[in-house]
């Protein structure tokens, strides 16, 4: 296993374990406010890179298909990933709009676990889209591409 790979994981069980704490050690009337805020924030910060990659340079999943795609996209293939950079930007957006309606409701488990379960449901259904419309292509499923960019570190600007 790579280095970076490992304290980039650690520093993720880092961060989890002083949030933990600080609802611990937080008042119980904070507890809400505390418990809602990280998928909220997490969810806007996401929607923020992904909708100003739009903006901004090159889209951003324009940069992760470069990855498979390393002998170029096709002008197709260049149009998909900038829509489907303005979809995770609207759904990051929705997911934060999700969690903050029904932070007072939910448990904390609920929404910890409802914006990775319901982006690997878009990521899914996106991978079954992607090999059925763009099929003379090859393409890693999710999981095999979260592995390869955690391993290689993710594509320059």
């Amino acid at each position: 296993m790579h280095i970076r790979l490992v304290l980039r994981l650690l520093f993720i069980v880092a961060l989890g374990w002083g949030y933990t704490r600080l609802v611990q050690l937080a008042p119980p009337a904070w507890h809400t406010l505390l418990v809602a805020f990280p998928p909220v924030i997490i969810s806007l910060l996401l929607a923020f890179v992904f909708g100003r990659s739009l903006f901004h340079g090159e889209a951003l999943i324009t940069r992760i298909a470069r990855c498979e795609q390393p002998d170029g996209l096709s002008d197709d293939l260049l149009r998909y990933t900038r829509r489907l950079t303005a979809i995770w930007s609207l759904y990051m957006l929705g997911c934060a709009l999700l969690c903050a309606v029904l932070a007072p409701q939910a448990g904390a488990w609920l929404l910890a676990a409802l914006p990775p379960v319901l982006a690997a449901v878009l990521m899914c259904g996106e991978y079954l889209f992607r090999k059925w419309r763009f099929h003379q292509y090859a393409h890693r499923n999710p999981l095999a591409l979260m592995l390869f960019l955690l391993q290689h570190g993710f594509p320059a600007k």
